[in-house]
């Protein structure tokens, strides 16, 4: 059977996407950070569809609990569904706040190249050994870091999300000879109308 891994899928995005995955036919692993509640939400709603899904809690700004959620993610797969491989990955789970650039502290800098750019980085490479070959991953980027997305307020939140695009580009280079499938998807805030998808892949 074919798994996803959505990080953040409590509540937004991630949940949406977690829930339309398990109407698709996958299995779902979803993690979440501090809102417990909104992942068993998420867990029932794919649940009373039919379909299955296990929630673990994942911080994604603390790359040291990485090989420990990995872990987690192999006896997840070997207890629910029988198998040591999952099939797609979305790096989803992250934050935003508004700070202008002239009151952007260091703290809250560091925080956001944590959870939005060394997080999928690490995640990622954590969990490419689990990922099988044909596999997928989608990463969540934002219409801050295009230029029709620019909005006074978001400097450092956008520089992270335009990192993740670059990082995009590289993954699907590299992962090509595997036949993984990397993209981007840019949604825009309710300001800015329909979302952009800029993608990158590998052929398959």
């Amino acid at each position: 059977m074919r798994v996803a891994i959505v990080t953040g899928a409590s509540s937004g995005i991630g949940q949406s996407a977690a829930i339309q995955l398990a109407k698709r036919g996958s299995g779902v692993i979803l993690t979440y950070g501090n809102n417990h509640a909104g992942a068993l939400e998420t867990v029932d709603s794919i649940e009373k569809e039919g379909g299955r899904a296990v929630a673990l809690p994942l911080d994604v700004g603390r790359s040291e609990t990485f090989p420990a959620f990995r872990a987690s993610v192999v006896a997840a797969l070997r207890d629910t569904w029988h198998q040591d491989t999952f099939d797609a990955l979305v790096n989803n789970a992250g934050f935003a706040q508004m700070a202008m650039f002239e009151d952007t502290s260091e703290e809250l800098f560091d925080g956001f190249v944590r959870v939005l750019l060394k997080g999928p980085f690490f995640l990622t490479q954590t969990l490419l050994p689990l990922l099988a070959d044909g596999g997928a991953i989608v990463n969540t980027s934002s219409n801050s870091a295009l230029p029709s997305g620019l909005e006074p307020g978001y400097s450092a939140y956008a520089t992270m999300k335009g990192g993740l695009m670059v990082l995009t580009r590289y993954m699907a280079k590299e992962f090509s000879p595997r036949g993984i499938r990397v993209n981007s998807v840019a949604p825009g805030s309710p300001g800015h109308g329909s979302p952009t998808t800029p993608s990158s892949g590998s052929p398959r």
